[in-house]
């Protein structure tokens, strides 16, 4: 019996052998070839890209690409097109009345140097570069860039319908989460705060309380490092600051600073607590 099975293995083994002599699957195509906007699988079809104010021109990239187990074996050229509504579409199924609503990147803050993109033959992707200027874009906005892929002269579009959103980030070289200790009129206090980058050379911290936006008009205090890196502070809308003034540490990351806020003697130090781009 033993014989007869091992026979019979090594009549399928030089059977398989024989085959893969005749014909190699993996030099087929082994799935469907399709172009797409890469972004098109994320959740909302939402792409974030990190964008530093102190940048007066910040290159990104958007990437077209194709499916299947092989690479194209000529080039493949693709259209882009910038469609709104799938902003309005995404504000309608991911944010509700009440939060900030994502709105279109204006024109004036980015430039894009084609709508065309060609995947070159042997190759699975190509870029299409994306210049962002961030300088006047609002801290507390939501901005995204809507594209999607028109046309493919080659290969049909995977979800032809989708808009990606490149969503816009700003931070700047001081933007990050700190440990933000002190005292205010004699008491102590120790808090982790979040500073938002308002632009190049700010940031944006809540003196005290919670992080809610509805408060920030309120207790929100800018602190703006100078070029020989003294601190300028002041208040965000409401909030009365006055004799400000302190330094930053570039070695270590940390703010040390004095002032009155609504009356009130604040002396304070922000100790970096992350490298986070925020």
């Amino acid at each position: 019996m033993k014989k007869h099975i091992l026979f019979s293995l090594a009549i399928g083994s030089l059977f398989v052998l024989t085959g893969c002599e005749n014909t190699n699957v993996w030099e087929e195509e082994q799935d469907i070839k399709q172009a797409y906007l890469v972004g098109i699988g994320e959740e909302g079809a939402l792409v974030t890209r990190n964008v530093n104010y102190a940048d007066e021109s910040a290159e990104t990239f958007v990437s077209v690409g194709t499916s299947g187990s092989l690479n194209p074996d000529g080039d493949i050229h693709c259209t882009l097109i910038e469609d709104p509504s799938g902003i309005t579409s995404y504000n309608q199924k991911y944010k509700s009345s009440t939060e900030i609503q994502y709105q279109a990147l204006p024109a004036a803050n980015y430039n894009i140097s084609s709508m065309n993109a060609v995947i070159r033959a042997g190759e699975s992707y190509a870029r299409i570069p994306v210049a962002i200027h961030p300088e006047g874009l609002h801290c507390d906005s939501l901005y995204a860039l809507p594209l999607k892929m028109e046309s493919c002269k080659e290969y049909p579009v995977a979800q032809a319908e989708t808009v990606v959103l490149f969503a816009i980030k700003t931070y700047n070289n001081y933007s990050g989460y700190y440990n933000y200790i002190g005292t205010n009129n004699g008491a102590s206090f120790s808090l982790i705060r979040n500073a938002v980058a308002v632009n190049k050379n700010t940031i944006r911290i809540y003196y005290t309380g919670t992080e809610e936006l509805a408060r920030a008009k309120d207790t929100g205090l800018t602190i703006t490092v100078n070029e020989d890196n003294t601190l300028s502070l002041a208040g965000w809308k409401n909030l009365n600051v006055t004799e400000g003034s302190g330094s930053y540490d570039p070695q270590n990351k940390t703010f040390s600073f004095t002032c009155r806020v609504n009356g009130n003697e604040v002396e304070a130090y922000l100790i970096s607590a992350t490298a986070s781009e925020e």
